[in-house]
């Protein structure tokens, strides 16, 4: 008979979505691959264009994610307890198309690109659950960007000189 697994950082996991739906064993494999980091308010996690190099889940604290166009910081999205980030990156092999700063001290589980890509190998559906949320993030993005585009461009001529 299977006992309940009580580690800390499975039950933390059982909470984020897409890692709710792996078995214990597999959970236990991810959290024996991962290292708990912390970040203190206002450091930065990473930095645009730098080498996509783990799957970060946020166990305590809250980050924001944002961009910079023009000069100007783009807000993206605020994570807390429980979401994860840095998929988009590993996924398609790319350097970070975003910026992540920590709002708050937070503790983040630390999954190496690797182990993430093993993962995703053991289990199908959760691979499935991935691609889903990383082509419902690049959407949100889009959309984001189209908005603050829209929002931030002169009216007219007229109404732009006009003071």
């Amino acid at each position: 008979m299977d006992r309940p697994v009580t580690h800390s950082l499975v039950k933390a996991l059982r909470r984020v979505p897409d890692f709710d739906l792996l078995p214990n064993d597999l959970l236990l494999r991810v959290v024996g691959a991962s290292v708990n980091l912390f970040w203190p308010a206002g450091s930065y996690v990473f930095v645009k264009d730098s080498p996509g190099e783990a799957l970060y889940v946020v166990l305590s604290g809250k980050v924001r994610i944002f961009d910079v166009v023009d000069g100007i910081e783009v807000p993206i999205a605020e994570t807390g307890p429980g979401d994860f980030f840095g998929e988009m990156s590993l996924l398609a092999d790319t350097t970070h198309t975003k910026n992540v700063q920590a709002v708050e001290d937070s503790e983040l589980l630390v999954l190496m690109k690797g182990s993430f890509r093993a993962l995703l190998e053991l289990n199908a559906e959760v691979a499935a659950h991935v691609q889903r949320r990383l082509e419902a993030r690049l959407a949100e993005t889009r959309a984001k960007y189209e908005t603050d585009k829209q929002t931030s461009a002169p009216q007219s001529k007229q109404e732009s000189a006009s003071f």
